[in-house]
């Protein structure tokens, strides 16, 4: 098949991702927006409602470097396919919990799962990238962020108030049986990569360690200051995902369906635009400027972090509605561009690593900040505790600056020198 070969099939690879990437927003964003019935039908505190969250953030980010090692060890076509069957079980498995410290446990299996997929996705779609499409590739399958928390969102809420809040969970898992299949048949893994993985002599570059990897990662600056801007992301950008409905649904009255609603078209729609058009921006800011793409996160970090500081001084659902839309767009413009930054100053070996480093840092601060709104919330209350959360992207606009003025050429320089 045509399709399934020549340069089509580049693109093929980011839709097949694509659908992944949405499930599993879906599947981790779903349980979210049930969290009143949860609480009502188990006797909950919502400190444990905050720890559905952060448990799920903890499990992800520790496994998540050691998920991007195997992405860059083995063949990644197998590591995708095996993450998605795990992570769809463990979903399905969710319907049955009975209490408050079974859907902990869930959310700790599916945090492990799902650390698995995206630093080995976004790698498998920069190989079959160049320079040219890379942040549009990224930004098509990072689309599904925003998709699938909206569908997760909205469907948690449908299920929650029309059907069973369990049954929705035990639809996910067979759904993500049925994507694993379409996988087998149409994903492949690409030649370079499999190349590199087999024997070629004595003079074959050796498998380099996890711990080397790291530190070769960590001691460049630019690929550092990425690992710090998802820990800005991440604060502002989880809490809001995991008690804005609860927010709109105390504070303002929506129903669980409404509020789903609501964070679909004004949160994670504009998310998703935001993400196609930094990554076709970026992409062309790039081809004749090196510092195009960081460019573009610093754009979008200036817009997001003073909009999440707004967040919690609206008073009527319709200025909270505008602000968010305006946050999201920022937050849709930050993440597209990490991948293509990486593959600027990393080596191809690392690239899954890297990822999975940057998923470590965003998902630790990403529960930290998660698990404190939750404390907050009966004395701050979840607006105001989301608005303090926007100290740490301010403090991320000097960081990146700094770091693309003074580190980002050289970094390159060194990335080209090592390929040669």
């Amino acid at each position: 098949m045509k399709l399934l070969s020549g340069e089509r099939y580049k693109w093929v690879v980011v839709g097949l991702l694509w659908l992944v990437t949405t499930l599993n927003y879906v599947d981790r964003m779903t349980i979210f927006t049930v969290f009143p019935l949860i609480k009502r039908e188990m006797g909950i505190s919502d400190i444990v409602l905050a720890l559905l969250g952060s448990t799920f953030l903890w499990a992800y980010g520790i496994f998540s470097p050691l998920g991007g090692y195997l992405g860059d060890r083995f063949s990644r076509k197998g590591v995708i396919i095996g993450s998605l069957v795990i992570f769809s079980l463990v979903t399905y498995a969710t319907g049955y919990a009975k209490t408050g410290h079974q859907l902990i446990a869930f959310r700790v299996f599916l945090g492990l799962s799902e650390a698995v997929f995206l630093p080995t996705a976004l790698s498998h779609i920069a190989t079959f990238h160049s320079a040219a499409t890379r942040s549009l590739a990224n930004a098509i399958c990072l689309t599904g962020f925003s998709v699938g928390a909206g569908v997760g969102g909205f469907y948690g809420g449908y299920m929650g108030d029309h059907y069973s809040w369990r049954m929705g969970f035990y639809i996910l898992g067979v759904v993500g049986i049925f994507i694993a299949l379409i996988l087998v048949a149409f994903l492949h893994d690409h030649p370079d990569t499999m190349a590199e993985r087999r024997p070629q002599g004595a003079d074959a570059i050796p498998q380099e360690r996890f711990d080397r990897k790291v530190m070769a990662i960590l001691k460049t600056p630019t690929a550092a200051c990425m690992i710090f801007l998802a820990l800005a992301i991440s604060v502002g950008s989880w809490p809001m995902g995991t008690w804005m409905p609860t927010y709109l649904y105390e504070r303002f009255g929506m129903s669980l369906t409404k509020s789903g609603l609501t964070m679909a078209l004004f949160t994670y729609t504009p998310a998703l635009v935001g993400s196609v058009l930094a990554g076709l921006w970026a992409d062309r800011w790039a081809k004749s400027n090196a510092r195009g793409r960081m460019s573009v996160q610093i754009v979008g970090m200036i817009f997001m972090a003073p909009t999440l500081l707004a967040v919690g001084f609206m008073s009527t659902g319709r200025t909270l509605v505008e602000t968010l839309f305006l946050f999201s767009l920022a937050r849709g413009s930050l993440e597209v561009n990490a991948m293509p930054v990486f593959s600027t100053v990393v080596a191809p070996r690392r690239w899954s690593t890297a990822y999975g480093l940057y998923n470590l840092a965003g998902t630790f601060s990403g529960s930290l900040a998660v698990l404190f709104v939750g404390a907050m919330k009966a004395s701050w209350g979840i607006g105001y505790g989301l608005s303090s959360a926007s100290i740490v992207p301010f403090m991320a606009i000097g960081v990146l600056s700094f770091v693309m003025v003074r580190f980002l050429a050289q970094d390159m320089r060194r990335r080209q020198e090592e390929a040669i």
